[in-house]
């Protein structure tokens, strides 16, 4: 059992959320089901979270291996990235 104090808004909030709705009979259902789904979103989100470190860590090795050393592109590179990118997507 856990004790948990809302703040006075987010109590009318949630009464007039579950009068509206008709889905919860009480605070304290909606309150479990909000916290179900929570924790639901935060397990699937740090597993996303670990695969896109995943990615990036390969990402960053498949881009040494080609021999990026780090570091920002010079302007005039980035200019001539963009310009390459303008002409082959005819913008």
């Amino acid at each position: 059992m856990l004790s948990v104090e809302v703040d006075e808004n987010y109590a009318k909030a949630i009464d007039k959320a579950i009068t509206a709705s008709g889905l919860y009979s009480s605070r304290s259902e909606f309150l479990k089901d909000s916290i179900r789904k929570n924790l639901a979103d935060t397990i699937e989100l740090g597993g996303s979270l670990e695969k896109f470190r995943e990615g990036a860590k390969k990402l960053g090795a498949n881009a040494r291996q080609k021999g990026y050393i780090g570091g920002l592109l010079p302007k005039a590179e980035k200019e001539k990235i963009a310009l390459e990118f303008i002409k082959k997507h005819r913008l």
